[in-house]
């Protein structure tokens, strides 16, 4: 296993302990992400980045997130990846809706000095949205609309 494969390995492993104490050790002091890993989550370095885990771990207190699978090179590691949690906080402009979610993502991380400098993820956070009943099923979205009449 490459040295970006065991990194991005200790990152998510933090993440799905909860313990987010020694992210200064795999990630670097400007850390930055292409697009947020967690929505309306502060921005702009690691107190940022813990910050914005913080969060998601106060939405969803029982969150676990694995390593599906990895694909290196020197500098960059790339890994698919699978969450579920049941949403027992409030999340976003909402309060909990105590339904249980699972979803995937990918993300690729960037390594510099030994450690993750920046991250570009993607998570179905649409159809985790779903599930917890935020927004509406395919069905429901799918179905034909009622015109409106003005006159």
């Amino acid at each position: 296993m490459s040295q970006e494969q065991e990194l991005i390995r200790r990152f998510v492993a933090m993440v799905d302990a909860h313990d987010l104490s020694d992210l200064h050790e795999v990630l670097t002091e400007d850390v930055t992400e292409a697009g947020p890993i967690v929505v309306d989550a502060p921005s702009g370095g690691l107190d940022a980045f813990r910050a914005g885990w913080q969060m998601m771990l106060g939405s969803f207190p029982d969150l676990a997130v694995t390593i599906d699978e990895t694909v290196a090179e020197p500098g960059k590691v790339a890994a698919t990846i699978s969450l579920r949690a049941t949403n027992t906080g409030h999340y976003r402009r909402g309060e909990a809706t105590g339904r249980h979610a699972r979803w995937r993502g990918f993300v690729i991380a960037h390594v510099r000095d030994g450690r993750i400098s920046r991250f570009d993820a993607m998570t179905d956070r649409f159809g985790m949205l779903q599930q917890l009943g935020i927004v509406g099923d395919d069905d429901e979205l799918a179905a034909p609309r009622q015109a409106s009449h003005h006159g």
